[in-house]
């Protein structure tokens, strides 16, 4: 399948992303915008989720819902960062960041899976079974990391 320059730039873009997230939520334990790693998580999902709207060669599709909700999460995220909404604003922040992570993933999950490996893909659809095991998968670990974030913001460590 032929990649276009906008799907290079979206794939590299959210791919780099994917990393930079899981590395600064190991090493800081949340994502924020006001340290250099976490301004290139959020431009490049941002930019991500944009890129994503521009591809239609099937229409309109789930993935799409995904980048809307991408963009609106990195939002809320921007938002909770500089106001301090009903004091919940850390867990907000959290929330859409870690959850943004999800909404690169799912999409991803069914991209390669159509293409690799290359002599017999494994997910043929977006709804086939071996694609819905792998979203099971990454939304239990998205949700633990939320879950274990929320606490240790609670515990006032982040």
């Amino acid at each position: 399948m032929e990649i276009s320059f906008i799907g290079w730039i979206h794939t590299v873009l959210g791919t780099l992303a994917i990393f930079v997230s899981i590395f600064i939520i190991i090493t800081q334990g949340v994502i924020s915008s006001k340290n250099l790693l976490g301004k290139f998580y959020v431009l490049a999902t941002f930019i991500t989720g944009a890129t994503a709207l521009t591809m239609y060669k099937n229409g309109f599709n789930p993935a799409h819902i995904l980048a809307i909700l991408t963009i609106i999460a990195v939002c809320v995220g921007l938002l909770s960062e500089k106001y301090n909404i009903f004091g919940i604003s850390k867990y907000l922040q959290t929330l859409s960041y870690t959850g943004s992570i999800l909404f690169h993933l799912i999409p991803g999950i069914a991209e390669v899976n159509k293409r690799l490996p290359l002599d017999n893909p494994m997910g043929l659809s977006v709804d086939d079974p071996v694609n819905i095991r792998y979203y099971l998968i990454f939304t239990t670990i998205v949700g633990i990391t939320i879950l274990l974030q929320f606490f240790a913001i609670w515990k006032k460590r982040l």
